[in-house]
């Protein structure tokens, strides 16, 4: 039935999709109806929960452009479920904030293959990684993305290497010129570095540990077959995949380096991941295996939500 239903591209299916993130969305912030009314409260959780919508949306759009699924919304669905399994992420408008940037920086990224306007793309993809930066620190190391891509897409002009320093001195010129505008001297102006951190102490809680260990065993079955579809796709092709796996291990990287482990960072290899179950779910044979473990990620933030 969610195969069937799912498995082609319709206005229906997004809302339907809508409605479930809507519901998990609140529902995972649903302190907020119990605290008295606030405006300034209600503002900005109606900006997280847009945030959120407008980032299903832009996946969307950014794996269908690129080829990187078929035209089906399992997309739209596995990333809805896949969110809606890690509330603290939803609890956290930083994290919302840092994922959305990041899926503009990987937008721009992935169309390098194309090879037109790359100075621009570049310099885009590293400014919105650093945006991303503000609000989540170890965000930054998606700059490594930037090389990864152009290495892999095989495009080997010097002068795209130096495009990226160009931009972190520009977003630190102007980053540091708002800080002391703010502070009025330079010795009132305080720049925190966070430091490498592998407490995994918050990952002994339930709720926190049963979605992480789905997202594992999960990834680990379908990057498998991940590289197999590599093998066969076309020499054009190829590199598309090799960058996609080279943006999960930095999305990997990320969250274990970095400073406060929560659960929530785990969104932010989310779009990834959503794109490689997309392709394992196109590409399955059996309809009733097919079923069941649609079934089992939809139902997946209703399991984490009664455990909670």
């Amino acid at each position: 039935m969610l195969t069937r239903f799912f498995g082609t591209s319709k206005p229906l299916a997004v809302v339907v999709v809508i409605i479930y993130m809507t519901l998990g969305f609140f529902y995972s912030n649903r302190q907020w109806v119990i605290e008295p009314f606030n405006w300034q409260e209600t503002l900005r959780l109606v900006g997280m929960w847009l945030l959120f919508i407008s980032t299903m949306f832009i996946l969307n759009f950014v794996a269908q452009k690129n080829d990187l699924t078929k035209r089906s919304t399992y997309g739209v669905l596995l990333f809805a479920a896949f969110s809606l399994a890690l509330p603290a992420a939803l609890r956290d408008g930083a994290i919302l904030l840092a994922g959305f940037f990041i899926l503009i920086a990987l937008r721009r990224i992935i169309s390098f293959k194309s090879e037109l306007y790359m100075e621009r793309k570049i310099f885009d993809a590293t400014l919105w990684i650093l945006l991303a930066a503000l609000s989540f620190y170890f965000s930054w190391l998606y700059l490594i993305a930037i090389y990864i891509a152009l290495l892999l897409y095989n495009i080997s002009n010097p002068r795209y290497l130096i495009i990226p320093l160009i931009a972190i001195i520009s977003f630190a010129v102007i980053y540091y010129s708002f800080l002391l505008l703010q502070a009025g001297s330079p010795a009132d102006v305080d720049i925190v570095f966070e430091s490498v951190s592998f407490d995994f102490k918050a990952y002994n809680e339930l709720e926190t540990l049963t979605p992480i260990a789905f997202f594992i065993a999960l990834l680990l079955w379908t990057v498998w077959r991940y590289l197999g579809e590599q093998r066969n796709a076309s020499s054009g092709a190829k590199s598309r995949y090799s960058v996609i796996l080279g943006l999960l291990a930095v999305g990997i990287v990320v969250i274990t380096l970095s400073a406060h482990k929560t659960g929530a960072e785990w969104y932010l290899i989310l779009p990834v991941m959503t794109i490689i179950v997309s392709n394992f779910l196109e590409h399955t044979e059996s309809p009733i295996f097919k079923e069941s473990l649609l079934w089992l990620i939809v139902l997946l933030p209703v399991f984490i939500n009664y455990i909670a």
